[in-house]
């Protein structure tokens, strides 16, 4: 029994809750437990714990990291429509595992399990599975022991293995992995994070979309382009029986809202349900990832000559490593040389961390005493600045009426 605790155990609203901590002990003693407002944490078992300091030797937040530096940022999006539409933006990710896929290895991202009601990172092995783990998911992904010991068995094998997760999710692979992370089979890719919301809050409000619906959960797209890119919508897709001819039959029906309607995408930009580690996170562009991507928002302002309608990237390769790997999927891309500059504008969560909700603690404290989702809306109600709800409709009725008409026109001048 150590004499001391080690410091993960008192970390509080520091603890980013990647688990890296869980996985490196060697004596099994620290579990991922989440608290009353759904966020894990390190429980530590002292009659077990001896004191060896591995939990404290991978926890991104402690110590300092070099920081990331672009050797290369670019703008970039898929040749194929039908892969951009697919992804949340311009399909880079889907890209990239497809890459390690084909050469025998595997990829680690986010999925959502549990009927959409958790999101957990899993190790895919081969392009059937691959779309699981494709679009963002606006909920903190559980990355559990297993997935970390999958990944160290894979390249001590000698297998790649591409991991994909938040700066903290990367961080916390690299430094469980060791020297094996500098293996050149090995490519961390990390998302441009806003922040991660409270996996509790997301499970009551996928209760309250399946009683509203009367049906279950089967998928959900956070990011669905049906309205745009730059207008994305929240799409839910559900299953139910029906009785036809006097038989149960399984049936299905969706329903989607432009994001500034969905409330739970509302709570989320407005930092309410945020975990409190991300107001300081530990670790922007200092988690070693090779590459980092997020969604180029802002591209009409820097790159106007791109057409950015289906979804474009802002890739950031921050090692040879990560250039190397976006290089082999060039052919694949159309692409045009950019800047951290450029991207800042757009991305600023890139290097800073975003402030809390003015009743961010109010917030979190009614969804621990288990205030009914219901009442939650009504008391929180997110009102978009009216300026940004005038822009997302202007653009969709660009893109679903004026685009249209134009084609129109021209068509018959032709």
């Amino acid at each position: 029994m150590a004499e001391n605790l080690p410091n993960i155990a008192s970390l509080g609203d520091a603890c980013c809750g990647c688990g890296a901590c869980a996985a490196k002990c060697p004596k099994g003693c620290i579990e991922m437990i989440a608290d009353g407002r759904g966020f894990k944490r390190p429980a530590v078992d002292a009659d077990i714990c001896v004191g060896c300091g591995g939990c404290d030797s991978v926890c991104p937040a402690i110590g300092e990291r070099a920081k990331d530096g672009a050797k290369s940022v670019i703008w970039a999006k898929s040749k194929d429509k039908c892969e951009r539409l697919a992804s949340s933006s311009g399909g880079l990710f889907g890209l990239l595992a497809r890459e390690v896929l084909v050469s025998g290895g595997a990829v680690c991202g986010a999925a959502w399990v549990e009927g959409c009601k958790r999101v957990r990172h899993e190790i895919v092995e081969d392009e059937g599975r691959l779309d699981a783990i494709m679009r963002s998911k606006y909920v903190q992904s559980s990355v559990d022991r297993d997935v970390y010991e999958g990944v160290r068995e894979a390249l001590r094998c000698g297998r790649r293995v591409l991991f994909a997760g938040t700066a903290c999710q990367v961080a916390g692979m690299r430094a469980y992995l060791g020297n094996l992370a500098d293996n050149s089979g090995f490519l961390a890719v990390d998302v441009i994070c806003h922040g991660v919301p409270s996996p509790l809050l997301w499970e009551k409000w996928a209760e309250h979309k399946e009683s509203a619906a009367v049906a279950s959960l089967r998928d959900v797209n956070m990011r669905s382009k049906t309205t745009g890119w730059l207008s994305f919508s929240a799409s839910y897709a559900y299953a139910y029986e029906a009785e036809k001819d006097g038989a149960q039959v399984s049936s299905s029906l969706k329903d989607s809202c432009v994001f500034g309607d969905d409330w739970y995408m509302k709570a989320f930009l407005a930092n309410a349900s945020l975990r409190p580690s991300c107001f300081r996170c530990p670790v922007k562009r200092s988690c070693g990832s090779d590459v980092t991507l997020g969604d180029f928002w802002g591209i009409q302002s820097v790159h106007p000559e791109v057409d950015y309608e289906d979804g474009v990237s802002a890739v950031l390769c921050n090692t040879a490593k990560g250039a190397a790997a976006i290089e082999d999927v060039k052919p694949a891309l159309e692409w045009g040389a950019s800047s951290l500059e450029r991207v800042l504008p757009g991305n600023p969560s890139l290097v800073k961390s975003v402030a809390p909700y003015e009743e961010h603690d109010k917030f979190l404290k009614d969804l621990e005493e288990g205030v009914p989702i219901e009442l939650m809306l009504e008391t929180y109600r997110f009102q978009v600045p009216f300026s940004k709800q005038l822009c997302a409709r202007l653009r969709g009725f660009a893109r679903h009426v004026l685009k249209p008409l134009i084609k129109i026109v021209k068509g018959n001048q032709e």
